[in-house]
């Protein structure tokens, strides 16, 4: 069975026939051999079960149905010519509508500064941003661009983009720790309250020499913020990222506990659907967020 897609390709090259008035000069022009232009008008006419042309050793006469398939065969032309026109100029467009997910503790502490730098300097563009806890999924949700956060880069039909890496650290305020003493090992970490966020899954452990240490605590949040806000007021240990609480820490507020210990790096990064290069609005959006990613003090980020 003949593919559809293969229909334009026959009206295509019977348009042209009529154009030229020859199978030589058709071909010449479509870069074919003569026979392959003669099989190719064979073929629509067996499509559409009638005779398009009528040929002789000199010319070619168009039938009435010719006419008709000439009529209807220039719009469909012209109709394809209009849509590359069209998708050409939206991959070349800075302006459009975005969709674009976030975990909300990075979202908001990091990536809604740049969304709105990138409005006031890209005005046209429109931005639907979604703050959520729980990971969206770019096709039935219709997402553009989905801000994640992983160790090993997700096994995806999706493109990838690493932007910038952060670490796990624990903390807590100075008040706890001249209550309850600073922690000397991983060991002793492991006796006091650590408090955790629950995101898309619970550490509650740390690995470290081939051993695994299982921490307990009064306090399992699944807001970042509530889990700060809790090691501010002096209730525990608390486990974040490190962008989270730099600005606490330089201002005393927060200590980092134990920061000799090993650790694995985490990997903010943006997953997409389409490539960069085939659209303009992901790839302006994207090497915005580099640029600003590259300029920005995390240790700034406040409430």
């Amino acid at each position: 069975m003949r593919r559809e897609y293969d229909k334009y390709h026959l009206i295509n090259v019977f348009c042209s026939l009529v154009d030229h008035g020859s199978l030589s000069k058709a071909a010449k022009h479509l870069g074919l051999s003569t026979p392959t232009v003669s099989k190719t008008l064979a073929q629509l006419e067996q499509a559409l079960g009638q005779v398009l042309l009528n040929r002789t050793t000199r010319a070619i006469a168009v039938t009435d149905a010719g006419r008709i398939a000439y009529q209807k065969g220039q719009k469909i032309i012209s109709s394809f010519a209009e849509l590359e026109d069209q998708i050409a100029e939206a991959a070349t467009l800075t302006r459009g509508k975005l969709k674009i997910t976030f975990a909300e503790t990075l979202g908001l502490k990091v990536f809604s500064h740049i969304c709105n730098d990138f409005q006031k300097a890209f005005p046209d563009f429109s931005l639907e941003l979604i703050f959520s806890p729980y990971h969206l999924d770019l096709i039935e949700d219709d997402i553009d661009i989905a801000f994640r956060v992983w160790e090993t880069l997700p096994d995806c039909q999706f493109y990838a983009q690493s932007l910038f890496s952060i670490r796990p650290i624990f903390i807590a305020a100075p008040t706890y720790l001249e209550e309850h003493g600073c922690p000397k090992s991983i060991a002793e970490l492991s006796q006091h309250n650590i408090m955790l966020t629950r995101l898309d899954g619970l550490e509650d452990g740390w690995s470290i020499d081939g051993k695994f240490y299982q921490f307990n605590g009064n306090l399992i949040s699944n807001k970042t913020f509530h889990t700060r806000a809790a090691a501010l007021n002096g209730n525990g240990i608390a486990k974040l990222p490190s962008y989270f609480c730099q600005r606490d820490i330089k201002k005393g507020r927060l200590v980092e506990v134990l920061p000799e210990l090993e650790r694995k790096d985490k990997t903010v990064g943006a997953l997409y659907k389409v490539k960069r290069k085939d659209s303009k609005k992901i790839d302006v959006f994207l090497n915005f967020a580099q640029e600003r990613l590259q300029e920005y003090d995390f240790s700034l980020f406040d409430k």
